[in-house]
């Protein structure tokens, strides 16, 4: 494709082929006419060059007002999307780089570098405020590591701090909290990765080996004189409130406060991220078989602040709108979990898509999510990853 300069674009005029903001995303298409409020966004966002095999003819008229509605839409959170979801990504790798980095400096010196951790940590409390959407897509971020548990412990602590901010945690505690949850799973790293990196059945033996990372990482943090408050999700994050959880069988609030909000983050986690042992849920149903499958098990303030945080549909979720159409959410509500904006993938007729059309669900307009789609009614698209 050839590029063209963004400044050169004419109100009024369109394109013989699609006009694309990147060689993945088509911008318009050639039925559809540039606008005054096109071009201004394009200018903001600072996107300087963009990509056609056509070229620019005559002038059309504009779009009617509901189609020119859903192109504002489209540009205000799309192109805003990118540019946003390119700079979290890049602070997801950093933090996820910054997390390997200190636990092999622990793997091989046995040093923990708790200065450091808290000012990481403050940082990514501030990401987590100002971009929670994009953060927590993190299993779009495709990151390769030799060990799922730096992953883990990223994404745990992104949970935990987006839980804690619904909870209203102060400043403090939101740190305490993120720095437990970066810890939390420490012990695991002195036990043997083939034994937690296996898709075999573990025998007794080596279930209960895995088990006793919970007090071999809280020993290892007291030997390293890390604060009580910041040692204890290491052992209670397994435990579980009707006291069903290990090392100590504890139940309710005998359970610290960022244990429990540790618990459910790392279960999460845990049902949505890949492992080599089993296949992995969308954030949905992650969230339907905690709320269905493990009822009793965990606080249900932290587990109802989870489901503000990454809504009932959470971003990534293929859904049936009322209309039959066919989306995907591409930006949560936090005023009201239940209403997303989606991207339409296949129209209400059963016509796949090939522009970016946003819609805002809500019971005005009259159209809702009807219901998650399960794995075999999603659409297969070029770019799909292949266990969505």
């Amino acid at each position: 494709m050839k590029s063209i300069r963004a400044d050169s674009l004419m109100p009024d005029s369109t394109f013989t082929e699609p006009l694309f903001l990147d060689e993945n995303y088509i911008l318009l298409s050639p039925d559809t006419s540039v606008d005054e409020a096109l071009i201004e966004r394009l200018k903001k966002w600072n996107y300087e060059n963009l990509f056609t095999n056509g070229v620019a003819v005559g002038k059309t008229e504009i779009a009617d007002s509901s189609d020119h509605k859903t192109i504002e839409l489209t540009l205000d959170e799309d192109i805003k999307q990118k540019s946003d979801q390119e700079q979290i990504t890049r602070f997801y790798f950093d933090f996820l780089s910054f997390t390997k980095d200190f636990f092999i400096s622990y793997m091989n010196r046995n040093e923990l570098n708790m200065g450091s951790l808290t000012e990481k940590v403050k940082t990514v409390i501030e990401q987590v405020k100002k971009h929670r959407d994009f953060i927590l897509r993190f299993n779009e971020m495709k990151y390769p590591t030799d060990n799922y548990l730096y992953n883990h412990s990223v994404n745990s602590t992104l949970l935990a701090l987006a839980i804690g901010s619904i909870l209203k945690l102060p400043p403090h505690k939101l740190i305490e909290l993120g720095i437990a949850a970066v810890l939390h799973d420490i012990g695991m790293l002195r036990i043997p990765p083939n034994l937690y990196m296996t898709n075999k059945p573990l025998t007794p033996v080596e279930k209960k080996t895995i088990m006793a990372h919970t007090i071999a990482g809280y020993k290892s943090l007291k030997t390293h004189a890390v604060h009580e408050t910041l040692a204890l999700p290491a052992l209670e994050h397994h435990e579980r409130l009707d006291g069903s959880g290990y090392p100590r069988a504890m139940k309710g609030e005998q359970i610290s406060l960022y244990s429990r909000i540790i618990a459910i983050a790392c279960t999460f986690d845990g049902i949505t991220a890949d492992r080599p042992y089993k296949d992995c849920m969308d954030g949905h149903h992650g969230l339907i078989d905690l709320l269905k499958n493990h009822k009793g098990r965990y606080d249900e303030t932290v587990l109802k602040a989870l489901i503000f945080s990454i809504s009932l549909y959470p971003v990534g979720t293929h859904v049936l709108l009322s209309n039959n159409a066919k989306a995907i959410v591409v930006k949560t509500n936090p005023q009201n979990p239940k209403c997303p904006i989606v991207k339409i993938l296949v129209d209400k007729t059963g016509k796949q898509m090939s522009e970016q059309v946003l819609v805002q669900t809500s019971e005005e307009s009259g159209i809702t999510v009807f219901r998650a789609l399960e794995e075999a009614e999603k659409p297969k698209t070029e770019t799909q990853h292949p266990h969505e």
